[in-house]
């Protein structure tokens, strides 16, 4: 509590009169990332313009950026997540079926992904995941990421495969 009263230039006191203890602080703190995370996603799904693939792409980057370059400037990243998980596991599951939803509702829109949305929209969020943890840079991060988005709406059969000519037979 002393270093963040430091670092937000007020009393320890003042900060006191706001949270009981440095859990309440963390929890206020990890609501307010939550918000963050499905404000990006929301915007990012709500590109009229865009393709749906580029809109998923984004929608997915966005949900890991925050975190992604948080975790990259602080020294104790690892730390902070792994907590987060013991305390703010609700707020954090909630913001899953939030996302999950908001994903669903999007792919559901595009008569030819409605019936697997809810499979897809699982995919392209928690397998993503994984590309995240083992990139090196948010370039990285976000090329990948798009890559990994676009290729799960691009699959055989899906909604842009129905752009391409059949395959030819062998």
């Amino acid at each position: 509590m002393e270093l963040v009263a430091r670092e937000a230039n007020v009393a320890k006191a003042t900060l006191y009169s706001y949270f009981k203890n440095k859990d309440e602080l963390y929890l206020a703190v990890c609501a307010r990332m939550a918000r963050i995370l499905r404000s990006s996603v929301e915007q990012a799904l709500m590109k009229p313009d865009a393709p749906l693939d580029e809109r998923l792409a984004e929608a997915v980057v966005a949900k890991h950026r925050p975190v992604f370059t948080l975790g990259a400037r602080l020294a104790h990243a690892a730390e902070l997540f792994s907590y987060s998980h013991s305390m703010a596991c609700e707020i954090f599951a909630n913001l899953d079926i939030e996302m999950l939803e908001m994903l669903r509702a999007e792919i559901s829109k595009d008569p030819e992904l409605a019936p697997t949305a809810v499979q897809l929209a699982r995919a392209l969020y928690f397998g993503s995941a994984a590309l995240v943890n083992k990139s090196e840079t948010t370039a990285q991060m976000e090329s990948e990421l798009g890559a990994f988005a676009r290729a799960h709406i691009a699959a055989p059969g899906l909604s842009l495969a129905r752009n391409s000519p059949p395959p030819s037979p062998i």
